[in-house]
């Protein structure tokens, strides 16, 4: 009987340790990918989340919520769908990430699409669209979900006191655990003398 739940002690360590690793293994390709080439990450992983800066799509979206992105399939987008893209704002040369409406969706000449967003509005009514004019390779992602207020901490952690603090508290994490595993070996050595 002790040999058996010995056994079966062994068998959930492995799959613990296996499990561990694939996930550790995935969030460090995750990491790496959203470090040295973020514009393949919705490719490769088929989602990519995005932190909301702007009230533009207030109530249905707020500020510092994240907006998870699926892989745009273009050809699929429907006027209403939210999508998230990169748009010349300011008209300064600068793209930045947004998150609106599909307002239009049209085929030119040769055959490529041209789409029109808009931002959130109360009256449906009253809806205007976006002074941007947006081909495919501006689209990064259409809509999956929101995860609400979750952005407070991204933006947080990307700050350098953010960073700081997540280097010291690391620090003292793996500081605790090799203290307790020091005291848990010296115990074991006293015990068998």
């Amino acid at each position: 009987m002790e040999k058996e739940m010995k056994s079966k002690n062994t068998v959930v360590y492995w799959i613990k340790t296996v499990l561990f690793f694939v996930i550790v293994g995935f969030l460090s390709l995750y990491i790496l990918f959203e470090t040295f080439i973020p514009e393949q990450t919705v490719h490769t992983f088929r989602f990519k989340p995005y932190v909301v800066l702007t009230r533009s799509m207030e109530p249905v979206i707020n500020v510092d919520d994240v907006v998870v992105v699926t892989r745009p399939d273009v050809e699929n987008l429907e006027v209403g769908d939210i999508i998230t893209f990169k748009a010349d704002l300011n008209f300064d040369g600068n793209k930045e990430v947004v998150t609106h409406y599909i307002y239009s969706i049209e085929e030119n000449n040769a055959g490529d699409l041209r789409i029109r967003t808009h931002r959130h509005f109360e009256d449906s009514s009253n809806v205007t669209p976006d002074t941007w004019m947006l081909s495919e390779d501006d689209i990064l992602g259409s809509y999956m979900i929101t995860i609400p207020n979750i952005g407070i901490v991204i933006r947080f952690l990307q700050s350098p006191f953010g960073l700081a603090a997540l280097v010291v508290n690391a620090g003292v994490i793996i500081g605790v655990i090799a203290l307790i595993k020091h005291d848990k070996t010296k115990a074991a050595a006293a015990k068998k003398d």
